[in-house]
């Protein structure tokens, strides 16, 4: 009852983030419009990235966290992945306009040209936009940190989350810098704006550029990284009666994990102690990411140095009908 009240306080959440990124977009790209700013373009631009977090937040509580049915054993979290690429790449080509705006700006400079300097009223625009995000982040909680700590168990923990995260309040001080200096005295200071923007416009491209990179990774069934790897087989080592652990195969299903792992364990153990053992591994790996990770565990014997004798020993018994032990 107390994770379903928290789950549909974080949704209306993120509904509030959705509308207040979605108008402080418009407002951005308004204001940078009528002020003749590059930067704060590409600070709208930005925005929009939030607000597409927010729509994928969304789509993953309504969609994406559905369990598994006859047609999707795996449940529905590609269709956040699916829904994600095609964000990154709005984010992409937006990328590249706002550097084709700037570099414009950039060569008219070069070129001893007079360029478009802002308006007053985007400097307005922009400090009011960063006051307004502060305010909001913290009447609602943090829509940023209410989506890490949805997904953050499922890749790496977060700790010292902030009311605004550092990230965030450096662009937002940056944007404000860059249309800022270029109401100072001096020629050089005109193009503090467009030079900024290149630079914005260049960080958003290499963002959406690993995000893009992340997503085709999870789309060809790539296994997760070296230390999330490491980390599943500490937890399958550690377990009780676990003797080792043999193949191991992982994959990303959306904002969720696949664990396909080969135990072994001694030859010894009875079918049911070997049953246990795998129902133990996978509470554990369970408890470590999230309860929605699919696990698979693979119960093997140790390797004997006789092996080829008792298999051929098994195989003659078999052939005479009698009952074989599962070791």
């Amino acid at each position: 009852m107390q994770a379903d009240k928290k789950f549909d306080e974080t949704r209306n959440k993120s509904y509030i983030g959705l509308a207040f990124s979605l108008l402080l977009t418009l407002f951005k790209l308004l204001a940078g419009i009528l002020g003749n700013s590059t930067l704060l373009l590409a600070d709208a631009v930005r925005s929009f990235s939030e607000f597409i977090n927010e729509c994928i937040k969304l789509l993953d509580f309504s969609i994406g966290s559905k369990p598994g049915d006859e047609n999707h054993n795996y449940g529905h979290g590609k269709l956040t992945t699916l829904c994600m690429g095609a964000g990154a790449f709005i984010l992409l080509f937006a990328s590249f306009h706002t550097i084709f705006l700037s570099s414009g700006e950039l060569l008219t400079f070069l070129q001893d040209k007079e360029p478009e300097t802002p308006e007053i009223i985007a400097l307005y625009a922009a400090i009011a936009a960063f006051v307004l995000r502060n305010v909001m982040a913290v009447l609602t909680g943090t829509p940023e940190a209410q989506a890490k700590e949805v997904s953050s168990k499922a890749r790496i923990p977060v700790k010292g989350l902030s009311i605004i995260p550092i990230k965030d309040l450096l662009i937002s001080c940056f944007v404000i810098s860059g249309i800022g200096f270029t109401f100072l005295s001096g020629k050089s200071f005109d193009i503090a704006d467009s030079f900024a923007g290149l630079l914005l416009s260049l960080y958003l491209l290499g963002t959406s550029g690993r995000l893009l990179y992340r997503i085709v990774n999870e789309l060809i069934e790539a296994s997760l990284d070296e230390k999330n790897n490491l980390r599943i087989r500490e937890i399958i080592n550690k377990t009780e009666n676990v003797t080792g652990s043999g193949e191991l195969k992982t994959r990303r299903i959306g904002n969720g994990i696949a664990i396909n792992a080969s135990v072994n364990v001694n030859n010894s153990l009875s079918v049911l102690e070997a049953a246990e053992i795998a129902n133990l591994v996978e509470k554990r790996l369970k408890a470590a990411f999230t309860e929605d990770t699919y696990v698979l565990i693979k119960i093997e014997p140790i390797p004997l140095k006789n092996q080829n004798f008792e298999i051929k020993d098994r195989s003659s018994n078999e052939n005479k009908g009698e009952k074989v032990s599962l070791f």
